[in-house]
Formats: structure tokens, C-alpha cells, sequence
């Protein structure tokens, strides 16, 4: 049972059971992972010191240690030395100022990128996409399906489709190491144009919930994509699915009264 000190009119304080057949740092764990995915201290915010931590629970630096190195394990907090214990932060910011690969935005959020490739083969172009994209890529496309990893955890699973004259050229390697614009450009050397996005609500299919290890019908982002080269040629279409919590967009814009 958790202990509750009221301080005020509003604010109850959490502390530890000293009592309860639950280990004290393991009640801490509890607490503190429940406050980070409530969000109270923001995407990357500090949770506190360590002194700040033993104050605040009655407990010994070195249960507040152990308690901080299984959230570290769970990939939830990073120990910044000196300042305090920060919430990691997981969820992909997107600033929508350009189009790029997500290895690109992984590594502006300081996560580090991982891209598993699923599938790399030639298939029929699939009858649901739009006349024009059906024609650009002809009767026949390349696909690939690749997960991105956050802490050997998949965040996202994109869907490709490239022209066939480009897509028999790559290598599981080159997908892997590279975003799909950086092997256009310095493998293939394909000059890159403009791109359109479209980016809606959706949610996890039986084969989507599977990949994603989520719960059937949870809420995803859909992003599909279309990349052209400068000759106004399509070079790309791309499905990409994100469980809603992992991607957000930031963008800033002029205010206008009309």
C-alpha cells in the first residue's frame, strides 16, 4: 500500500510503504513510471536529482539509484551527470520545414537509428493506388518493407515502392545505412525534386498491430508520400504507419487573421 502525505489543499505527495512486502525501489519504479507516461514531466524533462529523489521518498541514495537504473533499463530516463535524470525522449519530432528520410529526423531527436529491412522484391503495383501513381511505376514495382527501431523496439514501419529501374539496383545494405534520398542521390545519382505528403488518422489492421506490436485497432499515424526527381519523374511512393505516440509534428508558421 502507498503512503499519501497531503501538503495542502491540492498537492498529495506519493511516498514509499516501508512496510509493504514490495522492495522500496521497486515502489519508486511504480510511482515515477506512471508520472513519465502521464506526460508530467513533458517529452525530455527532469524528474530530479538524485538528492532531490531520496528527499522527496524517505529513502537511501542507493535504493534511488537502483529505482533510476531500472527506469534507465526500460529506455524511459537518461542520467545526465550532474543535472538530474531526464525523461528520454522517444517520440520523433518532425519540423515539416523539408521531406527527408526517418533515419534523418531519429538522429535530429538524438535517437540513435535503426532500420530493419523486412522484405525487398518485385511486385505487381497494387490496384488501390491512384491512376497517375499506378502509371508512373508501371505494372510492376519494387518493394520494400522496413521496420525503424527506437531501443530494439519498432516505431515505425514503412512501405516502399520504387520504380523497377531503380529498385533492382539496391541492396538490403544500402537500405539499411542509408535513407531512400541519400541512395537517389549519391548511389544512383538521381537529382531530388519535390515531394507531397499526406498525413491522417488511422489504426492497426491485423498484419499492422502485428508488426508494430500494438493492440489490434490502435491508433496510428499514416503518412504516404509521393517523391519526385527534378525532371518531375516519381522516384518514390511510400506508406509509412507510426503508433500515435512515437511521431509528432512541430512546425512554425506566420499568424493571420485571415
Amino acid at each position: 500500500m502507498l503512503l499519501y502525505i497531503i501538503t495542502d489543499a491540492k498537492a498529495v505527495i506519493k511516498v514509499v510503504d516501508k512496510n509493504s512486502s514490495v522492495p522500496m525501489y521497486e515502489q519508486i519504479v511504480q510511482i515515477l513510471k506512471k508520472e513519465i507516461l502521464q506526460r508530467k514531466y513533458g517529452e525530455s524533462g527532469c524528474i530530479g536529482t538524485h538528492t532531490e529523489l531520496t528527499q522527496r521518498f524517505g529513502v537511501s541514495l542507493i535504493t534511488i539509484k537502483k529505482a533510476i537504473g531500472l527506469l534507465a533499463d526500460e529506455s524511459l530516463v537518461i542520467i545526465k551527470q550532474g543535472k538530474g535524470t531526464f525523461v528520454k525522449n522517444a517520440v520523433l519530432n518532425d519540423r515539416l520545414d523539408r521531406l527527408t528520410g526517418i533515419s534523418n529526423i531519429m538522429s535530429e531527436t538524438n535517437i540513435t537509428p535503426t532500420v530493419l529491412v523486412k522484405t525487398m522484391r518485385k511486385i505487381e503495383t497494387p490496384s488501390y493506388f491512384e491512376k497517375s501513381v499506378k502509371s508512373a511505376l508501371g505494372k510492376e514495382c519494387y518493394y520494400i518493407a522496413r521496420a525503424h527501431m527506437i531501443d530494439n523496439v519498432v516505431a515505425g514501419y514503412a512501405k516502399l515502392y520504387l520504380p523497377l529501374e531503380y529498385g533492382l539496383q539496391l541492396s538490403p545494405k544500402d537500405i539499411e545505412t542509408n535513407t531512400i534520398y541519400q541512395i537517389y542521390q549519391n548511389k544512383l545519382g538521381v537529382p531530388l525534386g519535390k515531394g507531397v505528403q499526406h498525413i491522417r488518422a488511422s489504426k492497426a489492421d491485423k498484419a499492422l498491430a502485428e508488426v508494430l506490436n500494438v493492440k489490434l485497432d490502435t491508433p496510428l499515424l499514416f503518412i504516404q508520400r509521393e517523391s519526385y526527381g527534378t525532371d518531375k519523374q516519381l522516384i518514390e511512393f511510400m506508406e509509412l504507419y507510426f503508433e500515435y505516440t512515437q511521431y509528432a509534428f512541430k512546425i512554425e508558421l506566420d499568424l493571420s487573421a485571415f
